[in-house]
């Protein structure tokens, strides 16, 4: 857990595993469940630059849970560090797989508080040409729009709408907004050599900051250092 201030927005990893590691909570009574390979990525990329504007967060990984699934566990390290201080948001960064039908998903599963709609419109103009964003319209619901850089909307259907997420549903039960991510492995691969985010991760990590950012009424976040030669 990585904390910066009082909290506005809480990032969570809850499904975080090395990349190689396919499943996690292999003990758990009811079956193991996949990983989100080095999901983590992103919402590090993400943290850093809410921090560097100004806005306090807290990131909170649950890192191979061993005989638990860690947001469906009301009692889990996870859920009690997610819910230890009171935010604005929480918004969980997950891993989707190669088969999976959009580059980007975007839900509140069942939290009437949070709007994931407006969220994938900033998120989708910072990200730019190249990627494209299901954004669920009504929560509780799998109904989506799909959105494009170019301001392009058609109906879609979710693949990971979050219905059952424990976590989502007591976020709204506190009086916060939350929003669950789902991120093809292009944004969360690293470079072999240094482990840092690709360009892709960069891009998804600082858009939704930007969108988070937005969200509460601020100006985005600050323009990112050009990289070394």
């Amino acid at each position: 857990m990585v904390e910066r201030d009082a909290p506005q927005i809480v990032l969570g990893v809850p499904h975080h595993a090395p990349i190689g590691v396919e499943r996690i909570a292999l003990a758990r009574p009811e079956g193991s469940r996949i990983a989100d390979e080095n999901a983590v990525v992103y919402a590090l990329v993400c943290f850093s630059a809410l921090e560097a504007a100004g806005i306090g967060c807290r990131l909170v990984v649950a890192s191979q849970a061993h005989d638990h699934d860690p947001n469906k566990d009301a009692e889990s390290p996870y859920c009690r560090a997610a819910f230890e201080r009171k935010a604005t948001w929480l918004v969980e960064c997950h891993g989707a797989g190669s088969r999976a039908p959009h580059d980007l998903e975007l839900s509140a599963g069942r939290n009437r508080r949070a709007a994931a709609l407006p969220v994938a419109r900033r998120l989708t103009s910072e990200l730019g040409r190249g990627f494209t964003v299901a954004a669920q319209t009504t929560p509780g619901t799998s109904h989506a729009v799909l959105l494009d850089a170019n301001g392009h909307e058609s109906p879609a259907r979710l693949r990971f709408p979050a219905l059952r997420t424990h976590s989502l549903a007591e976020a709204e039960a506190r009086g916060m907004a939350a929003l669950h991510l789902e991120a093809k492995l292009r944004f969360r691969s690293a470079g072999p050599r240094t482990g840092a985010p690709t360009r892709s991760g960069r891009r998804l990590g600082r858009a939704l900051a930007h969108a988070l950012a937005r969200e509460l009424g601020g100006d985005g976040v600050p323009a990112e250092d050009p990289a070394p030669a």
